[in-house]
């Protein structure tokens, strides 16, 4: 009789699958997911279960009870199940809206009742195989049988991501078992055709029985981890079960390796391949399984010799390299994909080793087994065979070259069009300025007007914004010329010769020739001597162009008179830091980037000149002008290019699309002026310019993770009586005064809080530490899985998803650094076992994980493998401990952790004594060793944030044991016995936020005390009574001052007269202080540094101190979400600031 087919369940997947597509954005109801997986798992057994249907009858064993069962009878029965719901669910997946689901669990209710024969019939199937046995599949039917598998194991792992899953602490366990399974399965999968493509065009029967049991076995496992129930996620049974059915999967074993070998040389001097196209896809596909299994056995290479291990990783780089090779256009395709295939055969037969597999699990050591040794000269060959086959790649041309914008060179773009260039479309080479009016006008009022004393007026910016051609622009305007009796030029530039310079200044006039032998026989001083005569006693106007260095203005200075007649000097410079220390230096003029309207119109006026952009070209001309960030230079040389190209919509789109801020980086102009900047940097600055590449661009970087960064990369020089930490900023101002590096945010207490580097700075920073192995950026999938270790390469950044960074399977072990970025912002980056990256990188000194989510509750202990590790970042969302291995770890200064739950550090952190800076969010339990003689102080901790504790006998004396912390955030849990609460004893701190879980009345009666040094003071959540104010208004240093919510009680705050004497951020949010006055209204001694008033959803107040309207360093008073009466009581403030001349003072109201 013809035996069941898929064809029910086959027709209810289909409808559950358009059902569930008809929700779109809607809940869709856990019952039909469940029933449509189930329904996948269940079409598995049923394709495999039909192959087998004619075998004899099956004996099923259970609890010592045998079952005869007959497959076509168990099919049929399946068949005629499913067949009654067929109608029901067609009729609901053509309905818009339905709330009929309760045939939903029945259907899965209906799988579950046939769960445990299925997983036996499995077994037993598997069982009957031997290598005697004829497959009962055909190759085509197994890759069909193991591609359902796969997409069942898929959905397992998609499943594994559900909140109630995927952090039970089996999770990792489970999840590493189903990548492990699927890794089997595609080499499998990847064999099969591979040596069809080599000549085998009947794979061996026992080969194809062999692989069946593997599939049956991978199908059965999978089938039982389906049905994982709740109450299973914490069973450690079903993990251990798990991971030894796993274990016993093998691809290939010692039963079968001849026949692999035989099929896998079979073709080598075969020529019937000659005349054939090989699919480049299916070896790349079993190269890229190649790939996986030696990087497991790299893994494990500790169990090799080192010998073997240098040749495993020469292996693992000649196949990444044969990766790259089949992944680009090639000529002569036969010829390369047949030697690429021959150098497969020989890997697979070393890789697939039962030998090397047996070392590598610990069965065997390598040395003992004398078929392992003889894979030694097997794998050396193969790397010689693979080397030559480099070798002569390289010395032909087989790789086709792209054509594309991916260079900034016209000749190259202007291949798009083979006619002449018309008038409209050549380059405009005249000076075009657009944006530089307002600065322009800013700039000439301050030549024009002002002291009569000489001034400098000093134009400052980044490379590329136009401070030349802004100084051009004034020079030339009319009212500047009418007002100076000589107006003087010269560009200094980075090396310059003072000779040259001052004869450049002299002759600037055009009444003089450079070439006069007069003034070119003169030296120096009678130069200087000359210019001081030619502008003694005139109103003179000097620029001195792109100025590098003070030292040019100190040598010139004694030449330049001050007849208080209102001379003036321009100077332009990339470094704020030389304009700052010119002697009568005025206050900086900053250039700043055009806006992206600006941007378009002076693209459209260089590259059409007076004429319009052709509407149809509208569009693309604006999204190339915005991806040059402002910048005017990468906006003149990108319309140096479209200006040589023709006109026509679908070239511009070319160009559009390929063009980004590498190209402009590239561009030889821009490259100059970028390398420029680069050279003029001492060697120090360099690396930590250079490390902005290590970011993604456009990224705004904590200041202090940066330094921190700076420090652990030992780019920071150490200088006694100096913290380290102190000196990266002064490197990092350095380099934000040389206008290389941009604020972004500043600190309340003053500082920098964030800063970017531009694109072009960015990539030309990319660029350069690639060329000089300082670092190198890896992109996506194509990046990664290509890219091969180079000798001596420090570092490596990672921008990447997560499934592309398993997929490539990186191997570089002797790094220094790893930092790892999620290319898509989107917090998918996730990986459920790290324990690998311990195990890989144990030479690291810093390794940032931040980019990804860990899916682990507890770091793993293999951790303590990284012996020489500084800087160690972490993201993990419900993690929870720290092993006391962490402590192995005795070079460790920053330790970053950003998790949802409260972490418990091990007491053995107190012997981690040089831990500088640990930040842990939410916040640490730090327990104090119950054997108190062995706890050390961690003398060397700054910052430590944050910390759960009870401010109590034992609190105050795991402070003690922080003597020298300066930054400091607190979870206070509340009163325990709490009589004193003593912090005078911090000397060094300097930031302290304090959080208290609210209580009344908890403070009346506990003697408080702050340290002195305090600069930086945030409370929320305490109840301080309003009388304790007076401890924070006594502190001598305070400059910023948050009073959050619940951090007061009481309705009354009185200024104690003399206090706050450096306070210059105010505060308060939440609180519900009606009155606050001070004590002597007619005093002017409070708050006399004052610059920021900030009130946030106040609504009680209806006092505030008179004082504010008469405090003359008031800047602005922020309101956000304050009732009418607060906004009257600012006013009120406004009008008296302004009657007493502070007209200045900005009210910002956001509602």
């Amino acid at each position: 009789m013809e035996m069941a087919s898929t064809c029910s369940i086959d027709r209810v997947l289909l409808d559950l699958e358009s059902l569930l597509n008809s929700f779109q954005d809607r809940y869709v109801p856990d019952g039909v997911l469940a029933a449509i997986e189930r329904m996948k798992f269940l079409k598995t057994f049923v394709m495999c279960a039909r192959k087998w249907s004619q075998s004899n009858d099956l004996y099923l064993e259970s609890d010592n009870v045998v079952k005869k069962v007959s497959l076509p009878s168990f099919l049929s029965c399946i068949e005629d199940t499913f067949h009654k719901y067929e109608e029901d669910i067609h009729s609901l997946s053509h309905r818009s809206e339905t709330d009929e689901y309760g045939m939903f669990f029945e259907i899965e209710e209906q799988i579950k009742l046939l769960k445990q024969e299925i997983i036996q019939i499995y077994f037993a199937l598997a069982s009957s195989r031997s290598l005697q046995s004829n497959s009962c599949m055909t190759d085509d039917e197994l890759m069909e049988f193991i591609d359902l598998i796969l997409q069942n194991l898929a959905d397992l792992t998609n499943d594994y991501m559900h909140p109630q899953i995927s952090e039970s602490f089996v999770y990792a366990i489970l999840s590493a078992q189903v990548q492990a399974l699927e890794a089997k399965l595609t080499f499998l999968k990847s064999f099969i055709p591979f040596a069809k493509l080599r000549g085998t065009a009947d794979i061996p029967t026992s080969l194809l029985a062999h692989f069946e049991v593997v599939a049956l076995n991978a199908a059965r496992l999978s089938y039982m981890c389906s049905f994982r129930e709740d109450e299973d996620l914490h069973n450690l049974d079903l993990c251990c079960m798990v991971y030894e059915q796993q274990q016993k999967i093998t691809p290939i074993d010692f039963q079968v390796y001849e026949i692999f070998m035989e099929v896998l040389r079979a073709t080598r001097s075969s020529k019937s391949l000659h005349d054939r196209m090989m699919d480049k896809q299916i070896l790349n596909n079993f190269n890229d399984s190649l790939i996986s299994c030696l990087w497991e056995l790299l893994c494990c290479s500790s169990s090799f010799m080192d010998s073997m291990k240098d040749e495993m990783r020469i292996l693992y780089a000649g196949l990444r390299f044969l990766r790259s090779i089949l992944r680009e256009q090639q000529e002569k395709m036969d010829e390369q994909n047949e030697k690429i295939g021959s150098l497969l055969s020989e890997a697979g037969i070393i890789i697939c080793s039962p030998s090397l597999n047996r070392v590598k699990g610990g069965e065997v050591s390598f040395s003992e087994s004398t078929d392992a040794l003889d894979c030694y000269d097997m794998l050396a060959n193969t790397n010689i065979h693979i080397e030559h086959f480099k070798d002569q790649i390289s010395g032909s041309s087989i790789i086709e070259t792209i054509p594309s914008f991916h260079s900034l060179r016209a000749p190259e773009v202007s291949k798009t069009s083979h006619r002449m260039l018309s008038k409209g479309q050549m380059p405009i080479t005249h000076e075009v300025m657009v944006g530089l009016d307002d600065d322009a006008a800013k700039v000439i009022e301050r030549l024009i007007w002002g002291a009569d004393q000489v001034e400098i007026v000093p134009i400052v910016g980044m490379a590329g914004l136009g401070k030349t051609t802004l100084a051009k622009k004034v020079y030339n305007d009319s009212s500047v010329i009418c007002n100076f009796h000589i107006r003087l030029w010269c560009t200094v530039s980075q090396a310059y010769n003072m000779k040259n310079v001052l004869l450049q200044i002299l002759c600037s006039d055009g009444k003089h020739s450079r070439k006069d032998d007069k003034l070119k026989n003169l030296d120096e001083h009678a130069l200087l001597e000359k210019l001081y005569k030619k502008l003694k006693e005139n109103r003179y106007l000097v620029v001195f162009d792109d100025v590098w260095d003070i030292k040019v203005w100190n040598e010139l200075g004694i030449s330049l008179p001050d007849d208080k007649k209102g001379s003036r000097i321009i100077f332009t410079s990339r470094s704020s830091n030389v304009a700052l220390q010119v002697e009568y230096g005025g206050k900086p003029h900053y250039l700043h980037p055009l806006s992206e309207k600006e941007s378009f119109e002076l693209l459209q006026k260089k590259v059409f000149g007076e004429e319009d952009c052709p509407q149809a070209l509208h569009g693309l001309g604006m999204e190339i002008a915005k991806k040059c960030r402002g910048l005017p230079l990468a906006l003149v040389v990108v319309a140096g290019v479209l200006a040589t190209i023709e006109h026509d919509i679908c070239v511009w789109e070319k160009f559009a699309e390929s063009f980004t801020s590498t190209t402009v980086a590239d561009a030889e102009q821009c490259k100059k002026s970028m390398e420029l900047s680069y050279g003029h940097l001492p060697y120090h600055l360099k690396a930590c310019l250079l490390y902005f590449a290590a970011f993604r661009e456009d990224e705004k970087i904590g200041a202090k993770e940066l330094m921190c960064l700076w420090v652990a990369e030992g780019f920071v020089e150490i200088i006694e009586g100096k913290r380290s930490e102190d000196i990266a900023e002064e490197y990092l101002m350095d380099l934000i005064g040389r206008n290389l590096v941009m604020v972004s945010e500043n600190r309340s207490i003053g500082g920098v809080k964030t800063c970017y580097v531009h694109d072009l700075i960015f990539e030309f920073c990319k660029g350069e530490a690639k060329e000089k192995k300082f670092l190198q950026v890896l992109r996506g999938y194509d990046e990664l899985s290509t890219f091969n270790e180079p000798p001596n390469l420090p570092r490596l950044s990672i921008c990447s998803n997560g499934e592309d960074f398993i997929k490539s399977k990186l191997f570089c072990p002797h790094l220094d650094t790893l930092l790892f970025h999620d290319a898509t912002l989107g917090d998918k980056f996730e990986l459920r076992d790290i324990s690998f990256l311990f195990c890989i990188y144990k030479h690291l000194k810093v390794l940032n994980l931040e980019g990804i989510i860990l899916r682990l509750k507890e770091l793993p202990a293999e951790v303590e493998s990284l012996l020489c590790l500084r800087y160690l970042a972490l993201r993990a969302l419900f993690m929870e401990f720290i092993p006391p291995s962490i402590a192995k770890l005795s070079h460790l200064e920053t330790f970053s952790l950003n998790s949802f739950e409260a972490v418990s550090l091990p007491d053995s952190i107190w012997n981690m004594e040089k831990l500088r800076h640990v930040h842990v969010r939410p916040g640490v339990v730090i327990p104090l060793s119950s054997d108190d003689s062995g706890v050390e102080n961690l003398s060397n901790l700054e910052t430590l944030s944050a910390l759960f504790l009870y401010l109590d006998e034992e609190g105050e004396n795991l402070l003690r044991r922080i003597p020298n912390v300066r930054r400091l955030k607190i979870f206070d849990l509340g009163e325990q016995n709490r009589v004193c609460c003593n912090m005078s004893r911090l000397a060094c701190l300097e930031s302290l936020a304090w959080l208290g879980s609210y209580s009344s009345g908890s403070w009346e009666h506990v003697e408080l005390s702050f340290p002195m040094n305090l600069k930086k003071l945030s409370l929320s959540g305490l109840a301080l009574p309003c009388r304790k104010m007076s401890l924070m208004e006594q502190l001598p240093n305070l400059e910023v001052l948050k009073l959050r919510a619940q951090s007061t009680e009481g309705q009354k705050w009185e200024l104690m007269e003399g206090g706050f004497p450096k306070l210059r951020v105010l505060t308060l949010e939440y609180v519900q202080i009606v009155e606050w006055t001070e004590a002597d209204p007619d005093s002017d001694d409070y708050f006399p540094c004052l610059q920021q008033l900030k009130l946030r959803s106040i609504s009680k107040l209806e006092m505030m101190p008179s004082c504010l309207g008469r405090i003359s360093t008031l800047e602005t008073i922020k309101m956000n979400g304050c009732g009418d009466g607060v906004k009257s009581l600012v006013r009120e403030i406004e009008e008296a600031q302004e009657y007493n001349g502070n007209e200045n003072l900005k009210i910002i109201i956001i509602d």
